[in-house]
């Protein structure tokens, strides 16, 4: 079941008729594009790693107008990341004005996810669930990629934090700390005895760098259309 497909058109029924999907996780949106790429009163923006499954999203893919696709290379960190959404997501969101917004915050694009190749930390997925609260009257955040156990048990829970205004702590509580040393990872072999932090704490390590002219030159490609767009 495509559950954004059906997030969309639930809310849809509930009378939101601009809706905006952002998709941050490692793979392209392509269930949810083959649903709504021809309609113009629902936008689609995805980041995604370049070349991973479903290898669809290019760049100059437009749909309708309503399609803005980042392809990420391999790699890509934080600084990326924030340079996406503060020139691309933001601003076109800001354009379309939307009734609601449906987030798929997946965690697969974190550096530990084994699934992809991209190099971030939970703290850009944090930072897209922040910067997109009161954009819209209403925000639905669902969950997609991440196939790290504790990767995404601590960026889910960090998430939660985020929409209810918590504080996250540098130090988990004791119960807290037993719920994620309990966790196990079957059927793999890189993580025998998971790091010291990822039972200890939620939050990464800022995972930061310079921006190559590759996303550079990917960004400033839509924010040319965005210009056009709005």
């Amino acid at each position: 079941l495509n559950d954004p497909v059906l997030a969309i058109q639930s809310l849809r029924r509930g009378g939101a008729l601009r809706i905006a999907y952002v998709d941050i996780d490692a793979h392209h949106c392509d269930g949810v594009d083959h649903a709504f790429r021809h309609d113009p009163d629902t936008l689609l923006i995805s980041t995604h790693e370049e070349g991973r499954w479903p290898r669809t999203g290019a760049l100059d893919d437009m749909g309708a107008g309503n399609i803005f696709n980042i392809p990420l290379p391999r790699g890509s960190h934080d600084d990326d990341m924030a340079m996406a959404r503060d020139d691309v997501i933001l601003p076109a969101l800001v354009a379309f004005r939307p009734d609601a917004i449906v987030l798929q915050c997946g965690a697969d694009a974190v550096l530990e996810d084994p699934q992809s190749r991209l190099g971030m930390s939970n703290n850009a997925h944090w930072s897209i669930v922040a910067e997109l609260m009161g954009v819209a009257p209403r925000l639905m955040v669902l969950g997609g990629g991440g196939y790290n156990p504790w990767s995404v048990g601590r960026l889910w829970a960090g998430n939660w934090a985020v929409l209810n205004g918590h504080t996250i702590p540098q130090v988990l509580p004791i119960p807290a700390q037993r719920v994620l040393a309990k966790l196990q990872w079957q059927g793999q072999r890189r993580v025998k005895v998971p790091p010291a932090h990822w039972i200890t704490s939620l939050r990464d390590a800022p995972r930061n760098g310079p921006i190559t002219d590759v996303v550079r030159d990917r960004i400033a490609i839509l924010r040319a259309r965005l210009v056009a767009w709005a």
